[in-house]
């Protein structure tokens, strides 16, 4: 079957260009080609044409914002997955754009589309106190229960998103002053993050007391599950549940967002380091962030630290006290200040 230019072009976008032009990983591939398989069930059921011969004449202005309300009604999709969907096509045609002119024009009906907006909403973190409390939950004399405390305490420590820390192999422990921690992040770009002294030791009691100590087990992973397979995201997001549910029933007054998840250690981690005054372009780094525009919404939400700071400085009172105004030689002066500011 001969297939369209659009075709063509997908095709050697997904075996060719994002696996070893871009380096991205399964992961992220995957996603990507959930939003193209979201287009062609939208072009079989609403345009009645078959994905193979869709081509760039089918990609108009009118048919992006059809396919943008049918991602809301047909498929119940939010606006922060209706905007992930189109910016991956997008993607593509951007791609395609600088390879075959006739991708120009679909490339202009996108852009000229109202985007999905997604409103920006505060993400959930745990304070210092909290993150001690969580960390100390697991209850290293029960089965897991060191493991457990492992797992957290890198999940923090490290600010490894979830599927980073199923990646880590025990050879990607280094235990150097300060001992390193490998990690692998988008699009399986490396980075070697510090660890705390605290860590490192309990990494060396972790691989002991796991008999992953050994040079036989280097190339093994760091966590596994309970029967022994490599640690999923799945099961970190059980784990993580598991703690915060324990938390907040020990501590009713903290902990005060229903979200939770295992990516609030990372943004935990990055709070904290805005509140200790490191500067972003290292958190950037740290966090693995192409740029430091993604970092700022640390800086933004640290409202912790400016409420701390404003509040521990002598700043002298400059404003007059209550008390002296309504005791002062003319009381009768009083009721007409206020009177008069409506």
């Amino acid at each position: 079957m001969k297939q369209t230019l659009f075709m063509r072009q997908l095709e050697a976008y997904f075996e060719n260009y994002l696996p070893e032009v871009k380096m991205c990983s399964v992961n992220t591939i995957s996603a990507y080609s959930d939003s193209f398989r979201l287009l062609f069930d939208f072009f079989g059921q609403q345009k009645n044409i078959p994905h193979y011969l869709i081509d760039y004449k089918h990609l108009s202005t009118d048919m992006f914002d059809d396919f943008v309300i049918w991602l809301g009604k047909e498929r119940k999709c939010g606006e922060a997955s209706k905007k992930h969907r189109m910016s991956a096509v997008s993607s593509f045609l951007k791609y395609a754009s600088k390879r075959e002119i006739s991708a120009l024009k679909a490339l202009n009906s996108i852009m000229s589309i109202d985007k999905p907006s997604v409103p920006r909403s505060r993400f959930p973190y745990f304070t210092v106190e909290e993150t001690k409390i969580i960390l100390a939950m697991p209850n290293p004399s029960e089965r897991l229960g060191t493991r457990d405390m492992m797992l957290l305490s890198l999940l923090y420590d490290s600010g490894a998103r979830a599927q980073e820390l199923c990646d880590i192999k025990v050879c990607d422990v280094r235990f150097t002053s300060p001992a390193k921690v490998s990690l692998r992040g988008k699009g399986n770009k490396a980075r070697e993050v510090p660890v705390s002294d605290e860590v490192s030791q309990l990494l060396k009691f972790y691989l002991k007391s796991a008999g992953l100590n050994n040079s036989e087990c280097r190339n093994r992973p760091l966590f596994s599950s309970q029967t022994h397979e490599i640690m999923t995201t799945s099961c970190i997001r059980g784990i993580v549940k598991k703690y915060v549910g324990m938390a907040k029933e020990s501590h009713p007054n903290l902990f005060g967002s229903a979200k939770y998840s295992p990516h609030s250690f990372r943004h935990s981690k990055a709070v904290h380091m805005v509140e200790a005054d490191n500067a972003l372009i290292y958190i950037r780094d740290f966090l693995g962030h192409e740029t430091v525009q993604s970092t700022e919404i640390y800086a933004r939400v640290s409202q912790d630290a400016v409420t701390k700071a404003l509040t521990e400085r002598k700043i002298p009172a400059l404003s007059p006290n209550i008390d002296s105004l309504k005791n002062n030689d003319h009381p009768d002066q009083f009721p007409k200040f206020f009177s008069q500011r409506k």
